[in-house]
């Protein structure tokens, strides 16, 4: 009799625990499904030991208990033993996560990249608002995103809101982060505001930070020209026309400043090759006259 009583008293204190347990994190269990949260390799471990430790300790207090006695401690051993794994997987999930919802949407860096592609879509079609809002949110989820930077200063200074598209190259300059796109955006600027000394060194950046792109020689050939100086501008226009030899705006941009230099042969070839890739015969003689000039 008193031992049955003992194993009764060992029962309800076990499952008086199991409901303790349970109303504590009842909240827990009702936000959130355990199974579908992962648990990490320490905290498994430490769960074994806290679990292993429970059980030394249920057995020394069910030493000398007979067999109806053990079988009781047992099932509420391993009831409690479930419930416990339940409980400190949600616990532990909790903790982690503050916004158990919040797993499911896209990361940032995918949003970012969705924005950015909006944002380029709506400069395109030149609607200005949304591009800038796009790239404002960009921002808003990545402070020092250089695409962000980089866009937004071309909206600027295509809408030729010239204060704040010089704030956000220089902000790209200073993090060294400047690349020929932001050094021409800069040139433009300064030639606005009239500083020649300051437009031809970043023309000359935004070469030396693309080489190889035909139209960036092309640039500085025009800047050159329009300070009258066909001389610095010539091997610029010529590098242009050989990076890209099947243009006909750049093989005419060599062709014109051939002419100004008065190189005959320079011009003539460059004549000859343009007849291939044009028919405006009116323009053609107008060419024809200015070599015909330097012959003479």
């Amino acid at each position: 009799m008193f031992i049955s009583i003992v194993a009764a008293i060992i029962g309800i204190l076990a499952f008086a625990v199991m409901g303790f347990l349970i109303a504590k994190h009842w909240k827990d269990i009702r936000l959130l499904d355990p199974m579908s949260l992962k648990e990490e390799q320490v905290k498994k471990q430490r769960e074994q030991l806290i679990l292993r430790r429970f059980e030394r300790l249920s057995a020394d207090r069910l030493e000398g208990v007979k067999r109806f006695g053990r079988q009781v401690g047992r099932r509420a051993t391993q009831s409690y033993r479930k419930v416990y794994r339940k409980l400190k997987r949600v616990e532990h999930a909790y903790k982690k996560t503050s916004n158990p919802l919040s797993v499911m949407g896209p990361s940032a860096e995918d949003r970012i990249k969705t924005l950015l592609g909006e944002a380029r879509g709506f400069a395109r079609d030149l609607k200005w608002a949304d591009a800038e809002r796009r790239y404002l949110e960009v921002l808003s989820l990545d402070k020092r995103n250089v695409d962000g930077f980089r866009g937004l200063g071309q909206i600027y200074l295509k809408q030729k809101l010239f204060p704040q598209a010089k704030e956000t190259f220089e902000f790209l300059q200073k993090i060294g982060k400047a690349d020929d796109m932001v050094y021409a955006g800069l040139a433009e600027i300064a030639l606005v505001d009239d500083n020649i000394a300051l437009a031809e060194r970043m023309r000359i950046k935004a070469v030396e930070e693309s080489p190889k792109q035909a139209h960036r020689h092309a640039e500085l050939a025009e800047f050159y020209l329009e300070q009258n100086e066909p001389k610095k501008a010539w091997p610029e226009a010529k590098k242009a026309s050989e990076l890209e030899s099947g243009s006909a705006k750049y093989l005419e941009l060599s062709l014109e400043t051939a002419i100004l230099l008065g190189d005959r042969n320079e011009a003539k070839e460059r004549f000859q090759k343009l007849r291939l890739l044009i028919e405006d015969q009116s323009r053609f003689q107008s060419w024809k006259k200015k070599i015909d000039a330097l012959e003479a």
